[in-house]
């Protein structure tokens, strides 16, 4: 599986129409120009499972089903120690699968992440794109009703796991850039914000006060990470920054 992320632009025609051609494209006082973002994946004899709702269109000789855990990954299922199954669709073959495009003003920072047959990754529901298909997948709901509240990427966590001796890709979309930060046994990551987007096996997760307003000080909720293992960060996050 290859993919690429593009943007694309309005044809000559357009500019003509609307603007100076010899204007920036990318910025216009007068004119919004509609460029759009698109992830394009590539398959060569192999497979993509997708967010659901995001095919746009696809071509070749490729087979399309619903992704779901078979018996055979029963045990590895178990280990994912997820609340339910998570069906979404999968395309096989060799050919091209375009995802939705994204209007200016709504593009998105994309960040692959390989995982090993060791490694099991969990994402914010809004925050898995795409994946390969030699994978296991299950869904998790957030525990409390202040962690629901507190995060912007949905009520449900993706665990990704890759098949036994195998490597698999998977694909995160965030609003600001992210980058994978490896945390060690003793340390901790404490947040005010939802800026930890993913985060391996190892990690314990918790939303908690940290202090009290007031007399007592402190900062009220925030996340609270430590254990052993990585962490998909987005060290910008809202701060408007894109």
């Amino acid at each position: 599986m290859k993919y690429e992320i593009k943007v694309l632009e309005p044809t000559d025609l357009w500019y003509i129409q609307n603007i100076n051609p010899e204007t920036n494209k990318f910025y216009h006082p007068t004119k919004n120009i509609p460029l759009v973002q698109q992830a394009e994946i590539n398959l060569n004899n192999s497979g993509v499972i997708i967010q659901k709702g995001a095919l746009h269109w696809c071509m070749g000789k490729l087979t399309s089903g619903v992704y779901k855990t078979d018996n055979r990954l029963k045990d590895m299922w178990v280990s994912l120690t997820t609340e339910m199954d998570y069906n979404a669709p999968v395309y096989q073959g060799t050919g091209t699968v375009k995802l939705e495009p994204r209007q200016k003003g709504h593009f998105l920072h994309y960040t692959p992440i390989d995982l090993s047959d060791a490694e099991q990754w969990e994402f914010d529901d809004g925050i898995f794109q795409f994946c390969s298909d030699n994978v296991v997948i299950g869904a998790k709901k957030l525990k409390f009703r202040q962690q629901v509240a507190a995060s912007n990427d949905g009520r449900w966590r993706i665990a990704v796991t890759a098949l036994r001796e195998q490597k698999a890709t998977v694909v995160a979309a965030t609003n600001s850039p992210a980058k994978v930060v490896e945390l060690r046994q003793g340390e901790t990551l404490i947040a005010d914000c939802d800026l930890v987007k993913g985060f391996t096996k190892g990690i314990e997760e918790d939303y908690r006060k940290l202090g009290h307003f007031g007399k007592g000080g402190g900062e009220g909720y925030v996340w609270y990470y430590q254990g052993k293992g990585k962490l998909l960060v987005c060290e910008n996050d809202a701060m408007g920054l894109g």
